[in-house]
């Protein structure tokens, strides 16, 4: 019987303990949900530099003022929406009691210029098309082009750009033009020839190019596209022809 009303008062001493910090708990909450010092009265942007903050807070949705408790605002919802801008790669969000946010964005670096329905773009290394903003364009090759919906597609065009400039650098060219199949051409600035150097060994294959483009100059005025794509020759195509003429044949040892 003992051990029984001893059970019992156990029972209720633990629910009391219970209810007693459900309680405490529940007036904690309360407090800091309502209480006017932690109304959220200041969000602060930092690590901006392409993005404006004009441009950049209206999009969080935060409102300021004695009717937001900082509490109450979806610190991960705040996050996905900074991330939705283009130019943010990742954010975090944090709260900074009594009554401030602080937001800290990681900007996307852009590593070319693309042209998409004759607009040019920037677009990062993860195939990212960037907003348009204020800040000068960079001279960087332009990439022919990109498309709005196949990041996929994107993305290996965009590898095969980084590979053509870490083989041949960036100055002076002005286009890399890569197709369906993902073989790149490149026009340079001070040449209007159409370049075809496939899908690999570009550095070879432009010095080969070079080795004969005074040739070419002098000898073949209505030259338009000089095709490097096959190991053993150098084929032109002309304004006034339908096929290429081959130039060079690295079997033969002939021009």
């Amino acid at each position: 019987m003992k051990s029984k009303l001893y059970n019992i008062l156990r029972i209720l001493f633990v629910l009391t303990g219970l209810g007693c910090i459900a309680s405490a708990v529940w007036v904690g909450y309360r407090y800091v949900h309502t209480d006017p010092r932690f109304s959220l009265l200041q969000v602060t942007v930092k690590d901006l530099k392409r993005v404006e903050e004009d441009d950049f807070l209206p999009r969080m949705q935060l409102k300021t003022g004695k009717n937001t408790n900082i509490f109450a605002v979806d610190m991960e919802d705040v996050r996905k929406r900074v991330e939705e801008i283009e130019w943010i790669h990742h954010a975090t969000v944090q709260r900074v009691l009594p009554d401030q946010i602080i937001i800290r964005v990681v900007e996307r670096i852009p590593i070319g210029l693309a042209r998409i329905r004759g607009q040019v773009y920037e677009f990062d290394s993860e195939g990212v098309v960037l907003e348009p903003d204020n800040t000068p364009i960079p001279e960087l090759p332009m990439l022919v082009e990109l498309s709005e919906n196949d990041k996929e597609a994107n993305l290996r065009k965009i590898e095969m750009y980084k590979k053509v400039i870490a083989e041949l650098g960036a100055e002076g060219i002005s286009q890399i033009l890569v197709n369906a199949n993902y073989e790149v051409s490149i026009v340079r600035d001070d040449d209007p020839l159409i370049v075809k150097l496939g899908v690999a060994d570009f550095k070879e294959r432009w010095d080969r190019y070079l080795a004969l483009k005074s040739m070419i100059s002098s000898d073949y005025k209505d030259a338009v596209r000089v095709d490097l794509r096959f190991r053993n020759k150098v084929i032109l195509s002309m304004h006034d022809e339908g096929d290429g003429k081959v130039i060079w044949d690295g079997k033969k040892r002939s021009l």
